[in-house]
């Protein structure tokens, strides 16, 4: 008597319809490893730049980080003075571009000019030392408050353009 081979077609339409799966079909693609209390320190030659601080910590196998909860940040000047504190919501790291995402209630505070940022999604190139947004903000300094949507500046606030500007600004009459 011939016995009869299982179809393997059959065998694997039976194991996707009762849910098995194999590996490569479903990657895992959450974090590998999380840290609690985290601080990120950035310098360059030895002198620090930039201080980052978190609860949590969710790292992936591509090298993106991301922080859910309260985040905190300290821009250094060289002569190691706090320029620039700031905090958000939750912060997302994405490694191939280098560039920080920081999400809800973002706020950046210039110590020494006397600057504040608010906007709801902020991004930093610690390479070139900017923050960048498409979404709306407000900047407010000593007399005056620019709003608007978009902007581009300096990470310490000495400089900044908002693309689509609205409300009042004070301008002092050139003598």
């Amino acid at each position: 008597m011939k016995r009869k081979k299982p179809k393997i077609g059959l065998l694997l339409l039976l194991g996707t319809v009762l849910g098995f799966t194999s590996e490569q079909a479903n990657p895992y693609n959450g974090p590998i490893y999380v840290s609690a209390q985290v601080e990120v320190i950035g310098s360059t030659q030895g002198i620090v730049r930039f201080i980052l601080s978190t609860e949590e910590a969710l790292y992936y196998e591509n090298g993106d980080i991301v922080c859910p909860q309260n985040v905190y940040i300290d821009f250094f000047e060289p002569d190691k003075k706090i320029a620039v504190k700031g905090r958000a919501n939750s912060v997302y790291f994405f490694a191939k571009k280098n560039v920080y995402e920081f999400r809800g209630d973002v706020e950046l505070r210039s110590l020494d000019k006397k600057k504040q940022l608010n906007t709801e999604e902020l991004h930093w190139d610690p390479d070139r030392e900017i923050v960048f947004t498409d979404k709306f903000c407000r900047v407010e300094a000593e007399d005056q408050v620019l709003m608007g949507e978009g902007l581009n500046a300096k990470q310490d606030l000495s400089y900044y353009y908002v693309s689509n500007p609205q409300g009042a600004i004070r301008f002092e009459p050139i003598k």
